[in-house]
């Protein structure tokens, strides 16, 4: 799914639960960072619903989030 713009929390379960679901098996570990986005409860019960479980990022930990590593790099 590619999209221009930025992300809202419709677009993320409709990730969510086209592409993602799909690839998730039951007991799954689903980490995110805090984006409003990610903080849905019908995000959080579509991947409970599939077996896995949710974990999120504790709020101002870029450490944590690889991405962030990515970017980091990139910028270099």
């Amino acid at each position: 799914m590619i999209f221009n713009g930025s992300c809202n929390t419709q677009l993320f379960e409709a990730w969510v639960k086209q592409f993602l679901i799909k690839e998730l098996k039951p007991v799954q570990i689903v980490i995110t960072d805090n984006a409003s986005f990610h903080n849905s409860q019908r995000t959080k019960e579509l991947l409970e619903s599939a077996g896995c479980k949710v974990v999120f990022l504790p709020p101002y930990s870029p450490d944590l989030n690889i991405i962030e590593k990515f970017w980091a790099h990139m910028e270099r």
